[in-house]
C-alpha cells in the first residue's frame, strides 16, 4: 500500500470510529463549553499518547493478549467503574451551574483534557479490542513500509480523530452562549447519564466475560 493511500485509509477508518458515540465524545461535549474549544484537541493528545503505548505493546507481541477474554473482562469491569465515577464529577459540575471559563479554568481544563483522553480511552474495552484486531491488521500492512509506514498510519489515524473532536469541541464551546446556564447544566446531567449507561454496559460486558473464563 502506498503511503498516501495508507494515510487516507487510516484517516477515514479513524473518522468513522470517532463518529460513533462513546465515553470520549461524551466528556468532550460536556467539558468543552466550560474549558474552551481546545478541550477536544487536548483530549485527543491524551488519546494519542495512550495509543502510542498500545502500539508499542502490539509490536512486542501483546496483540493476542489484548483480545483475550481475561484482559477484556478486566478492562470492562475497571473501565465501567471509572466511567460511573466520572459521571458523578459531571453531576457535581452540573449542580454548580457548569462553571465559567476563566484563565485558571483553561489551565485546569488543559490538564484535565489530556487525562480524560487517556482515561476514557483505556476504560473502553471495545477500543482495546479494535487495536488487537482491526488496528493490528493496519499495523501489519503499514509495517511493510518500515518505520515510515507506521508513522504515516499513526498520523492518518490521529488526524481523523483530531479533525472530528476539534469540530465537536468548537461546536460545544460556542453552543453554551446560546444554551445558557440552565440548559447547559441539563446537558451535563444528560452526559452524566450517558456515562452511567456506558459504565454499566461495560461492567456487564466484563462480568459476562469473567463468568465464562
Amino acid at each position: 500500500m502506498n503511503l498516501p493511500l495508507l494515510f487516507g485509509s487510516a484517516f477515514v477508518v479513524a473518522l468513522s470510529g470517532a463518529l460513533m458515540p462513546g465515553p470520549l465524545l461524551t466528556v468532550t461535549v460536556a467539558h468543552s463549553p466550560r474549558f474552551g474549544w481546545t478541550f477536544g484537541p487536548l483530549a485527543i493528545l491524551g488519546h494519542a499518547i495512550l495509543e502510542l503505548g498500545l502500539i508499542s505493546l502490539v509490536f512486542l507481541g501483546a496483540g493476542p493478549l489484548l483480545k483475550s477474554g481475561g484482559v477484556q473482562a478486566i478492562v470492562g469491569l475497571v473501565g465501567g467503574a471509572i466511567l460511573i465515577w466520572m459521571s458523578w464529577g459531571m453531576v457535581v459540575m452540573a449542580r454548580a451551574g457548569g462553571g465559567t471559563e476563566t484563565q485558571e479554568g483553561v489551565v485546569e481544563g488543559s490538564n484535565r483534557a489530556v487525562w480524560l483522553g487517556i482515561l476514557t480511552s483505556i476504560s473502553n474495552p471495545y477500543w482495546t479490542l479494535w487495536w488487537a484486531t482491526v488496528g493490528l491488521a493496519f499495523l501489519t500492512t503499514a509495517a511493510k513500509s518500515g518505520p515510515l509506514g507506521i508513522a504515516v498510519f499513526f498520523l492518518g489515524h490521529i488526524s481523523g480523530d483530531l479533525a472530528w473532536y476539534t469540530l465537536v469541541s468548537v461546536g460545544a464551546a460556542k453552543g453554551k452562549k446560546f444554551l445558557g446556564t440552565p440548559l447547559y447544566s441539563g446537558m451535563l446531567f444528560l452526559c452524566a447519564a450517558i456515562l452511567v449507561v456506558l459504565g454499566v454496559w461495560f461492567v456487564w460486558y466484563g462480568a459476562g466475560l469473567a463468568l465464562n473464563l
